[in-house]
């Protein structure tokens, strides 16, 4: 909500380290606008959308510049309490988390995966943490109310690959930071496609914790293949998530009430630092409301 509302009411957009390419996992920019593009690859510029001004470069020395120029024109302080811009942002987070934040808070069974995500945003040393999501729903679910604090905290890869990338991903985040909390966030189909990973991940001593969403369902598709659904229950699946990753060297843990989520996450980080992989089976419901984009 918050960002369509300042992408339709903004005279001008500045896009820095973007792309802007059209998907249909992004905002559309609405016509009229006067658009500043920042990207490092020259190819972007006027490739989907037309600049107004083409800013090619590397988005932090880029960011540096318009920094300095903007404290030569309107001063080292800026227009710091001459525009209500802050007190505007302020108001539509505040009315788009009133909306949400039954759902970030239930304390309903089967868990709601929006409660699963408010208990990892609150009880992560995120300074020490890498996040991913996975593909499909824990995707959307996770982007809009995951809050990253420092760089490299948080690895938000939209449409860009494809469902189970997540485990083998943070065993890679792992190699780059060893000293980090490197968890990932998927769903039981996702699980299907690279949970054997969870093997490799304890065989080579590069220990990471997988959060799963056991609901039984593939939730992203709810009206896909209609005759496959039928006949063969194609969008349904079961398993004991927990006793796979026992079975692969490494911890399950099973969860299955949302008082059990915070001491899970704090185990699993005990566990990860100790050289073991943890994997937490979490019984959730299907959740099909999301923030969504209009």
């Amino acid at each position: 909500m918050a960002a369509r509302t300042w992408l339709q009411e903004s005279d001008a957009l500045f896009a820095v380290g973007s792309s802007l390419t059209i998907t249909n996992y992004g905002q559309r920019i609405p016509p009229g606008k006067f658009v500043i593009h920042n990207t490092i690859s020259q190819e972007d510029i006027n490739k989907d959308y037309p600049a107004d001004i083409g800013l090619p470069g590397d988005a932090k020395e880029t960011l540096k510049a318009m920094i300095e120029e903007v404290k030569a024109q309107v001063g080292a302080q800026g227009r710091k309490g001459k525009t209500t811009v802050p007190a505007e942002v302020a108001k539509l987070k505040a009315m788009w988390y009133e909306e949400w934040m039954p759902l970030l808070t239930d304390d309903s069974e089967p868990i709601n995966p929006y409660r699963l995500i408010w208990d990892i945003d609150r009880n992560l040393d995120k300074e020490h943490s890498v996040v991913t999501h996975d593909a499909g729903a824990p995707r959307d679910q996770m982007v809009p109310f995951f809050t990253a604090t420092v760089p490299h905290s948080f690895i938000g890869w939209g449409k860009s690959t494809h469902l189970g990338y997540g485990i083998p991903l943070m065993i890679g985040v792992k190699l780059a930071f060893p000293d980090r909390f490197c968890l990932n966030f998927m769903g039981d189909g996702a699980f299907g496609m690279s949970g054997l990973d969870i093997e490799t991940s304890a065989r080579v001593g590069v220990p990471i914790t997988t959060v799963v969403l056991n609901n039984g369902v593939m939730a992203t598709y709810p009206g896909g293949f209609p005759t496959a659904r039928e006949k063969y229950g194609v969008s349904h699946m079961t398993g004991d998530y927990a006793k796979i990753a026992e079975g692969m060297g490494a911890v399950g843990i099973k969860v299955t009430k949302p008082s059990e989520i915070a001491p899970a996450l704090k185990r699993a980080w005990r566990l990860n630092a100790e050289g073991k992989t943890v994997l937490l089976d979490v019984l959730t419901r299907q959740e099909d409301k999301r923030s969504v984009r209009v």
